[in-house]
């Protein structure tokens, strides 16, 4: 034999280290599979939240609401159990619907004050999940083992109620335990119920004044028509006859200055419902690292058959057939292009890595623009809101349109952070829409005596002198029939205002627009 052979503790020596970089790959694989199955989880969520947003909204009562969000918890977040609990009168919380719980949880399941607040919950706690000791009340006395509790909150603070999930003492072996895992997305989605919940209650007290208001006008309509027979009647009497005319005129005109009101309370209701709408796009651009990753660990597998070919060789090589094996090693090796499938492992393993990190940034994306914290005032970062806003519309101007970002020096400043990721999500979108084909959108920042200013600049269509003032009007639109409700600018215009800022767009037709956004550091 030739001195040149590696000696048999040599080879040994390279079977174990070709059989660690199995053992790495294979727990690569693993890793891999792991994460594609939690995309799978989030996105189905993401789905199920997007199908439960256009429930709710043909909902007409409350208990209807109520029922539609109970069902969804236990389908989506695969627990036995939901209730949906309301504030009442004596400021506890009691039950408005429920799933998976027998009736008698109606009269015997109130959580009282002392209960609220033991849990932190009058205070602005957040979601928990708790065993349940057997037979405490209020909880215990329903069966339950374990529960995870979402409190939701009104405009100033206060608890409004409480989203609950739950798994029973006698089917805790059928059903995983509740990890801490889920507290980030049951809390995403009792926020989000929590926006509609109130657009929902908004409607209903419209309604109910629009219907006021259109039976005081019926009744005066009745009223100017006796009025007018009067008059036919008694001509003698016209000149005191036109006076009670004119009266109620005034009457009039004062009942549609209040419709006017009214409709305006309508548009700041307007919460953030935007996730709803952007899941489709969220959907498409998360699909695509996942097919890719998808793709990437069959081929990964594929490659990995044939380096455990070449092992399986190495391990049976014996001192007396170490030769003959080597030659046949060889003989496989250039039949699987050995090095460049090891080459192709490694591409791989990197385009799958940019794969998990693409869809990282799209999850981390979606999450800083849905802010639990929307309507609670606090210091935030403008250019993360930005940047978060600018993740989720990446489907509508990807590959045409090119995004400029001249961030400067600025603070964090006190605000809603939620809502004003709204703001930017509509300009953006605006501006999006009034380029036709190729263009740029151009994002700059500064700050100047306390206040911060937001420019968003395109070079889309622009916006004819004529119409310019009438922009941040309610309903006001330019868009196609069906394309655009007219509210979004106006809420925008509210949103701004309410945190003591101001707005001024700049246009020039065939140019394109400027939106510049002047806004306070501190509140």
């Amino acid at each position: 034999m030739s001195n040149n052979k590696p000696t048999y503790d040599e080879l040994q020596a390279r079977c174990d280290d070709l059989q660690g970089q199995v053992i790495r790959f294979l727990k690569v694989e693993q890793d891999l599979i792991n994460t594609r199955n939690s995309l799978d989880l989030d996105l189905a969520r993401f789905k199920a939240i997007q199908s439960y947003s256009q429930k709710v909204i043909q909902a007409e009562i409350l208990k209807e609401f109520a029922e539609i969000t109970v069902e969804l918890v236990v389908e989506t977040f695969e627990v036995e159990c939901s209730i949906f609990f309301l504030k009442d009168k004596t400021n506890g919380l009691k039950v408005e619907a429920f799933s998976g719980i027998d009736d008698e949880v109606k009269t015997n399941c109130i959580l009282d004050v002392d209960w609220i607040a033991s849990r932190g919950f009058d205070r602005g706690s957040k979601a928990l999940i708790e065993k349940v000791q057997p037979g405490s009340v209020p909880i215990g006395t329903l069966g339950l083992s374990q529960v995870i509790l979402s409190p939701y909150y009104d405009d100033n603070g206060n608890l409004h109620g409480m989203l609950m999930g739950g798994i029973s003492v006698s089917k805790k072996d059928y059903y995983d335990e509740i990890k801490e895992e889920m507290i980030p997305s049951f809390m995403v989605f009792t926020q989000q119920m929590s926006s509609l919940l109130r657009n929902f209650e908004a409607k209903q007290y419209l309604d109910l004044k629009v219907q006021q208001r259109t039976a005081q006008v019926v009744k005066q309509k009745q009223e100017i028509e006796e009025i007018n027979k009067e008059l036919r009647q008694q001509q003698e009497e016209l000149k005191t006859t036109n006076e009670v005319l004119e009266d109620q005129k005034e009457e009039l005109q004062k009942t549609l200055e209040s419709l006017k009101l009214t409709q305006s309370q309508l548009v700041q209701s307007e919460k953030m419902a935007s996730i709803g709408q952007l899941v489709a796009g969220i959907a498409h651009e998360i699909n695509n690292p996942v097919t890719f990753i998808s793709a990437g660990v069959d081929s990964l597998n594929t490659n990995l058959e044939e380096v455990r070919q070449v092992l399986d060789i190495y391990h049976r090589i014996t001192p007396e057939n170490a030769e003959e094996k080597l030659k046949e090693i060889k003989i496989l090796k250039e039949k699987i292009e050995y090095k460049e499938t090891i080459r192709e492992i490694n591409k791989l393993i990197e385009s799958v890595r940019t794969g998990t990190e693409r869809t990282t940034e799209i999850v981390k994306g979606l999450r800083t623009f849905s802010r639990l914290d929307e309507d609670v005032l606090k210091t935030a970062d403008i250019h993360e809101g930005l940047d978060s806003t600018l993740i989720l519309l990446r489907n509508k101007y990807k590959d045409r349109i090119e995004i400029e970002k001249l961030y400067g020096d600025i603070p964090e400043i006190e605000c809603y952070p939620g809502q004003l990721n709204q703001v930017f999500m509509n300009i953006l979108v605006n501006a999006i829409d009034a380029i036709d084909d190729k263009g740029t959108i151009t994002i700059s920042t500064s700050k100047s005596n306390g206040s911060i200013r937001i420019s968003i600049k395109d070079t889309g269509k622009g916006i004819h002198e004529d119409i310019r003032s009438k922009i941040f009007e309610p309903f006001f639109t330019t868009k196609e029939v069906g394309q655009g409700t007219g509210l979004g600018l106006s809420i925008c215009h509210g949103i701004i205002e309410r945190h003591g800022g101001s707005s001024e767009v700049k246009s020039v037709v065939g140019k394109g627009s400027e939106f510049v956004i002047v806004l306070p550091v501190k509140q």
